[in-house]
């Protein structure tokens, strides 16, 4: 998938309020990650923030600094 289109998916499991969603052609979970503004690796979801149903704030926690940063969804990424 392109980066435009996986931000459009990003957007749209944000405000179904989910933090991983299928692969049509694989059936395998693609989830949300980000990249950790100190060490640059990958960083999965540590808590979320809702309003009602739809996701507003993802948290995400480094594994190597263990570090707590969010970001908005356009730095956010699907694996």
């Amino acid at each position: 998938m392109t980066r435009t289109s996986d931000l459009k998916q990003i957007r749209q499991m944000l405000s179904a309020g989910h933090v991983t969603v299928p692969d049509s052609a694989t059936g395998y979970h693609r989830a949300l990650y980000a990249r950790c503004p100190k060490d640059g690796h990958r960083s999965s979801v540590h808590r979320i923030d809702r309003s009602g149903v739809a996701i507003t704030r993802v948290v995400f926690r480094c594994p190597v600094c263990s570090g707590q940063f969010d970001v908005p969804p356009e730095n956010m990424l699907l694996r």
